[in-house]
């Protein structure tokens, strides 16, 4: 029973680290609406800043009409897409103007766009270092 366990919480650790790349932060996550909406996720007061971004996405699909990243000195990055994904994907790597910068949010124009019967999608958003 112990190797069962043993073998079980390495399996998930494994399977952990492949997903997504080290260094990596969960700055935010957002439950998304079935109507077009616009949404802020506050970064704030992470130490160091981000080079990166890539989100993904659970539960349904949804279209990312476009985000803005808002950086510490008040500088403005648009990144337009007009893109659906769908539960279980995630974005490529978003990389960000200016090399590592601090975050101060992220907003996006969205919408859940799959059935009514899978719920609502929600999407996590990671600064990668």
């Amino acid at each position: 029973m112990k190797r069962i366990m043993l073998f079980a919480v390495v399996a998930v650790a494994l399977a952990s680290c492949v997903s997504m790349p080290t260094g990596n932060v969960l700055l935010g996550e957002r439950a998304v609406d079935f109507r077009a909406e616009h949404d802020v996720i506050g970064v704030g007061g992470y130490e160091g800043g981000f080079r990166a971004l890539s989100f993904e996405v659970e539960k349904n699909s949804i279209e990312i009409f476009n985000m803005v990243v808002v950086y510490a000195d008040g500088q403005r990055e648009r990144i337009d897409t007009r893109l659906v994904f769908d539960p279980g994907t995630r974005s490529r790597i978003i990389n960000l103007e200016g090399g590592k910068r601090h975050i101060h949010s992220i907003e996006f124009s969205y919408k859940t766009v799959g059935s009514w019967l899978e719920g609502r999608a929600r999407i996590r958003v990671y600064g990668i270092r």
